[in-house]
């Protein structure tokens, strides 16, 4: 049996935080997707996937020369969580350890590569330090004290001897490392009364300062000194700035960190007047902060701001003038200010004139640094995706439904060509007309709506189609009739050809909500499967029942074979089965899944093969002569939704709950073609 090939992904897990990394190459994207590892080329956009983890990875790093990858996932309660450190350039694992609890919350590599530093979530809050050359663990401990929250995130020094920092809630640590003595020494920065949430942690090049980003957002400075330091403190404080030395001396006024100063934005009204007032804050916090040299830094917030800033020297800040108060005045300058459409998780530098921006909307943007002018350059679905067709003699292009929208995407390339956004609504189901100029689609507020395909105008909507949501929908081979299936169990028939598309036909024989219609290649016969476990077999022509198929399930997905002789159908029992549609005897029944249900189902334009998805996010490719398995799709992390085929042939595009989309090539020459040629 053999593993489908993936050839392409549209999915960006956005919520990780510094999930999307650059390569030291500076050609080469990686991020995580699901339960895999995504690289990504950015001249050819083409993609290679790292598969190992079990469940949704929750971190990952790429080491100062790129030689390594390292990703954390999360698990079930009770279990360990796995880390895994991947060869870059053979794109294969090099080690794996599974020594925390849950979830394995950042990982980064020191600067030499010889180590990987692993941090554990709340159910965990260790350290780990693991040895990459010799695959031994060198030595752990807990992050922060019981009177401290957790640490959220970890940054290493470019110091040669190992250091790094660790900060969260409540909490931040600079770190100490003895390889020879298998030790680690933890030094807390001096807050004084000031208690901060850290969101993100950079350090410059030279370790000097670092930056850390917060729930309120603050630069403030922090330097080793010993000796008592008077702190002010304002709300208005926005990032916290240390300065640190992390270098061997005897001079004991650099004993350990401690904060010297606080910055925040420097209002606008403040300019105008030439007055220093309370400073302003970002809203929703400091998510995540870039460094770019010569004292820039891009600053990005909750609320979807991307600002390029500078600290501004002043007598206030210095405390020159006397003046305490003086010491909290704002000195945040402004240079540039754009938005993203979602929360800013992840930036990266990209070629020094573009920075690239990962949100928790699951986008990507480019942001030219000279202008600040935004791009979206990759995008997915945010949620779950309930529906998925190409239209019948098109292959190049496909269309996906989700919360609140429509997105028309190019199967080549997995670029985003149309989004049609219904605020508030939510999409269940689509379908193509004969001349793929239209767009049917299925709403959770009882109406019909078609778009133009071309610019996603709205051509018409049938409002109150069902008392309650539409859950499927389709259309006659000859574009007459619409067909439209309700979670009221009526399957309803609608004029496609009048402007106002007068109601034909209301079949009621259904008693639970409609899970799937489909109509036969010859427009003879309309099949429609329901939860309350039965399929049935309308007549196309007068639309009166044929035939019910009944079985001890709820079915979720039923299609015809080319030929129209047979169908076959999958539910929650894990069967698939093949029914006779002469006069509905149960031919074949077969075991779709050991473990979940099987959700979706669709045959090839040939009739050789099917192709089904399932609750245990796997793909498998059937033939449909034999009903055995020709081939599997590993890619998923969560249930599988939607399956389809292009009219071609060569492609397979399955879609699932968490927002994923793959797209698969169907093989060439499966397993049993190759016996069926011995045998012959």
């Amino acid at each position: 049996m053999k593993e489908l090939e993936l050839c392409g992904v549209i999915a960006f897990d956005g919520s990780i935080r510094n999930g999307l990394r650059l390569h030291p190459d500076g050609e080469h994207l990686v991020y995580p997707m699901g339960n895999k590892v995504t690289i990504r080329s950015l001249k050819t956009g083409k993609q290679a996937f790292l598969a190992g983890h079990g469940n949704l990875i929750s971190a990952l790093c790429i080491s100062l020369r790129g030689n390594f990858l390292a990703s954390g996932q999360v698990t079930h309660h009770g279990f360990k969580a796995m880390v895994i450190i991947w060869d870059y350039e053979n794109r294969k694992m090099k080690g794996s350890y599974d020594m925390h609890k849950v979830r394995v919350e950042d990982v980064c590599f020191t600067q030499d590569e010889r180590y990987l530093i692993s941090l554990g979530g709340r159910d965990d809050g260790s350290i780990v330090v693991w040895d990459v050359l010799n695959g031994n663990p060198l030595c752990g401990t807990f992050a922060s004290k019981e009177m401290s929250g957790s640490a959220l995130t970890i940054a290493a020094t470019r110091a040669p001897s190992p250091s790094f920092v660790t900060a969260g809630e409540g909490t931040f640590r600079v770190w100490l490392m003895d390889p020879k003595k298998r030790k680690l020494a933890g030094i807390d920065v001096k807050f004084g009364k000031i208690r901060r949430d850290v969101n993100c942690v950079v350090l410059d090049d030279k370790d000097e300062y670092i930056y850390c980003g917060t729930t309120s957002g603050d630069i403030v400075k922090a330097r080793w000194c010993i000796g008592s330091i008077k702190f002010l403190f304002h709300r208005s404080q926005i990032s916290f700035f240390y300065r640190l030395n992390m270098s061997q001396t005897k001079d004991e006024s650099v004993a350990y960190p401690i904060m010297i100063g606080c910055y925040s934005k420097i209002p606008r009204a403040a300019k105008a007047k030439k007055t220093r007032t309370t400073g302003a804050v970002y809203a929703g916090g400091v998510k995540n902060l870039l460094l770019l040299g010569h004292g820039e830094m891009i600053v990005g917030a909750g609320d979807g701001t991307v600002e390029s800033i500078e600290i501004a020297e002043s007598d206030a800040a210095s405390g020159r003038n006397g003046s305490e108060k003086l010491l909290v005045l704002p000195c945040i300058v402004t240079h540039r200010t754009g938005h993203v459409g979602g929360t800013v998780t992840s930036m990266v530098s990209c070629k020094n004139h573009f920075i690239l921006v990962g949100t928790s909307q699951c986008e990507i943007y480019e942001i030219q640094l000279a202008s600040f002018r935004t791009r979206l350059i990759v995008t997915c679905h945010t949620s779950s995706i309930y529906g998925l067709a190409f239209p019948r003699d098109r292959s190049e292009i496909f269309a996906t439904t989700g919360k609140h929208d429509i997105r028309v995407w190019r199967l080549e390339t997995q670029k985003e060509l149309l989004r049609i956004t219904v605020p508030n609504f939510l999409c269940s189901n689509l379908c193509f007309n004969r001349n793929s100029a239209i767009i049917i689609s299925a709403w959770d507020d009882g109406a019909i709506r078609g778009f133009a395909l071309n610019g996603g105008n709205m051509l018409f909507a049938i409002n109150r189609a069902h008392t309650k949501s539409v859950s499927a929908i389709t259309i006659t081979n000859d574009d007459c009739k619409i067909v439209s299936g309700g979670c009221d169990g009526q399957v309803r028939v609608w004029n496609a050809k009048s402007d106002t598309r007068q109601l034909l036909f209301v079949l009621k024989q259904h008693r639970g909500p409609i899970t799937s219609l489909q109509v036969s290649s010859d427009d003879q016969h309309l099949i429609s499967s329901s939860t309350d476990g039965t399929c049935i077999v309308w007549d196309a022509r007068n639309f009166r029942r044929k035939l019910a198929l009944q079985a001890n399930t709820m079915h979720m997905a039923t299609c015809f074979v080319p030929t129209g002789v047979q169908v076959l159908t999958c539910g929650t029992d894990r069967k698939i089965a093949y029914w006779e549609t002469l006069d509905g005897s149960l031919v074949r029944e077969v075991e779709g899944s050991t473990t979940g249900t099987v959700n979706a189902i669709a045959v090839d334009s040939s009739g050789r093969y099917f192709l089904t998805g399932s609750d245990d996010c796997i793909v498998k490719l059937w033939e449909y002569r034999t009903a055995t398995v020709v081939g599997l799709g590993l890619a998923h992390a969560a249930p599988i939704s939607g399956c389809a085929f292009s009219p071609d042939g060569e492609f397979m595009v399955t879609v699932s709950t968490d927002g994923g989309t793959m797209i698969w090539k169907r093989p060439i020459e499966p397993q049993t073609e190759l016996n069926d040629a011995k045998l012959g």
